[in-house]
């Protein structure tokens, strides 16, 4: 009777997990929309991410002051009209009530060569700093979005096989609940069997929790509604055939090697590296342009071409008491001061020396020693960030070698955990093993499952690290 019970209920095990299997390949519901491939992703986020746009426009504004350092070469122009009254008892002066000037064309420019020079160079090294700032934000950016990305993709994996463990174990607790009822089954199996479907259910919660975090996360990233819909590309996790037997063959000298020369590559590419050496380059042609003070002199030259007209008094008496004297006086008028508006030009070229930069009290040494104190202060910076560099580029190497070694022994061990669910089923369903084994067997398939879906996402994430370490775009790795 009890082989009968134990014969019927392998019959139903049989057909429930053959429709499980039918049921899993309608689990998911046919994606409805247009698939966004990881590069629309990327496009997408930096279009939309503010940070990335007020980095672009800091471009812009430093290529502005690069632009206003060579306008320091451009003279100012201008143009005036003015009266000017005055009043003489007696010489050239009293003859007449004043004059009008009219410069149609005045220019002047005053440089130092030494501050113009390094004010250039400064503002120079200030628009690399803003580009290489630009290019940071855009990795992180892009980083930030394969996560996501990534991320979204790994959650949907783990609901697809939490749903069908569930199923499985939904069917095995149906199958155990009737040889209970019966009295095939022990309380302690059915509520084992009970439990682990329950637990299994919380998992499947928690993923699908993951799930909806990422998606939320990945739309606020993209610019979009939190809740708007998304389609990602599922073969995007994938490896490419071969990429993780690459990797993992790997010699110890060769994976060192690769370090080396990701690490070379960095100290290239890297845009804070860059940052940090434009900022010190600019820091010394600030001091520099602050020494420049007492260093070189400054040039000036001024121009300007106008017309003036002389306001003459009618001279009705005597200026000077002495008629000879004041005859003298109207003929010399006469040339000095003619009648009528008159042109005149004047060029005027000079330098100017600023003793008092020579006294070591002057602000402008204690300006210079500011800056090449900073300057100090960036060496430091500047060797913190390349060892940490070195940290990254070594785990991020480490991390992708774990990843390809547990993706090709998960491989396998997916297909062993298979088949010993397989084989557990059948000796369940024939009496051989208590059903502590057969759940066991779900664990060990579930965990399997797991694990090969962590390290196709670490792989991935991995590869984007390291490109964010070395300062390449996503799409530059190469194994």
């Amino acid at each position: 009777m009890i082989h009968g019970l134990m014969h019927r209920i392998g019959k139903d095990a049989r057909n429930a997990f053959a429709a499980v299997m039918m049921m899993l390949v309608l689990a998911v519901p046919a994606s409805s929309g247009e698939v966004m491939d990881l590069g629309k992703a990327i496009s997408l986020a930096l279009e939309n991410n503010n940070r990335y746009k007020i980095a672009h426009e800091k471009v812009e504004e430093s290529r502005l002051r690069v632009r206003e350092a060579w306008g320091r070469l451009w003279p100012e122009l201008g143009s005036d009209a003015t009266i000017t009254w005055f009043g003489a008892d007696k010489g050239v002066m009293s003859m007449s009530d004043g004059q009008y000037d009219i410069k149609f064309v005045k220019a002047s420019i005053a440089l130092n060569p030494g501050i113009f020079y390094n004010s250039l160079r400064n503002s120079q090294d200030g628009h690399v700093i803003a580009v290489n700032d630009e290019k940071r934000v855009k990795l992180d950016t892009t980083v930030m979005t394969i996560r996501l990305y990534y991320r979204i993709l790994l959650t949907n994996e783990i609901i697809k096989m939490r749903t069908e463990s569930i199923k499985a174990l939904e069917e095995n607790l149906r199958v155990v609940t009737a040889g209970y009822k019966i009295g095939t089954f022990t309380r302690l199996d059915y509520l084992r069997v009970k439990v682990a479907a329950a637990n299994e259910k919380t998992r499947l919660i928690n993923a699908q929790n993951d799930y909806l975090n990422a998606k939320a996360a990945l739309n606020i990233h993209l610019g979009r509604e939190i809740d708007s819909p998304l389609v990602l590309d599922e073969k995007a996790i994938a490896v490419r055939p071969g990429e993780e037997d690459s990797i993992i063959s790997w010699t110890e000298m060769e994976r060192k090697d690769k370090v080396a020369a990701m690490t070379a590559g960095a100290l290239k590419s890297r845009p804070e590296i860059i940052q940090i050496k434009s900022r010190k380059e600019a820091l010394i042609h600030g001091a520099r342009a602050g020494e420049s003070i007492y260093l070189w002199p400054t040039l000036f030259a001024s121009a300007n071409y106008g017309m003036n007209k002389i306001m003459k008094k009618d001279m009705g008496v005597s200026s000077t008491g002495d008629i000879h004297a004041d005859y003298a006086l109207y003929e010399i008028g006469k040339v000095l001061e003619p009648s009528g508006w008159s042109k005149n030009w004047t060029v005027t070229i000079g330098a100017t020396y600023r003793w008092g930069g020579l006294l070591p009290f002057d602000p402008a040494h204690a300006r210079a020693d500011q800056v090449m104190s900073q300057s100090k202060q960036v060496d430091m910076e500047m060797d913190d960030f390349v060892r940490g560099v070195r940290l990254d580029i070594q785990q991020g190497v480490l991390k992708l070698v774990s990843a390809s070694n547990a993706i090709m022994s998960q491989k396998d061990n997916i297909a062993s955990a298979e088949e010993s669910q397989r084989v557990a089923t059948v000796q369940f369903k024939n009496g051989m093993i208590d059903n502590t084994k057969f759940l066991e067997s779900n664990v060990e398939l579930s965990n399997a499952k797991t694990l090969y879906i962590q390290a196709l996402y670490d792989l991935q994430s991995s590869k984007a690290e390291l490109n964010r370490a070395i300062g390449y775009d996503y799409f530059r790795f190469r194994h």
